[in-house]
């Protein structure tokens, strides 16, 4: 898969259409090591299987919320090409992304800009497991350029 798909452009997005789906797991332990490192986060609820279920009450280990958060981001910047741009970003996480989970986004146009200037598209996002439970909702703005 390509880290970049190709121009998106602001004409040819129509409210209420799926704009971008993205598949990405199962989740590991070598995700959840790398990304607390990368952040300098010790918690041992994202890595440490025995400790979870000892002291947590889990089965297993969990993805942090902004680990799910980068890889939104990533599908939504993927799609919106190299002249896109993510403006603004709003998430709630509703549900725990465990170990051997997989994480399935999608962002819907719900709204456009009427400003042949302002070339804004709100988006209404969503994020399951593999069982379909909802793990995150959200809004973004994402702003792309006209054709012309």
């Amino acid at each position: 898969m390509a880290t970049t798909e190709a121009q998106r452009f602001f004409e040819d997005v129509q409210t209420g259409a799926e704009l971008v789906s993205r598949e990405y797991g199962p989740l590991t332990v070598i995700d959840t090591v790398r990304w607390a490192g990368l952040q300098e986060n010790t918690q041992q609820l994202h890595y440490d299987r025995d400790w979870v279920r000892e002291h947590a009450g889990l089965r297993t280990f969990i993805a942090s919320g902004a680990y799910r958060q980068a890889l939104l981001m990533r599908m939504l910047t993927d799609w919106l090409g190299p002249r896109g741009v993510l403006r603004k970003l709003s998430v709630r996480h509703t549900h725990s992304t465990f170990e051997g989970d997989t994480m399935r986004f999608a962002a819907r146009a719900v709204e456009k800009s009427p400003d042949r200037a302002d070339r804004w598209i709100r988006c209404d996002l969503e994020g399951a497991n593999q069982e379909g439970r909802g793990i995150l909702v959200g809004q973004c703005t994402l702003v792309l350029p006209r054709r012309d």
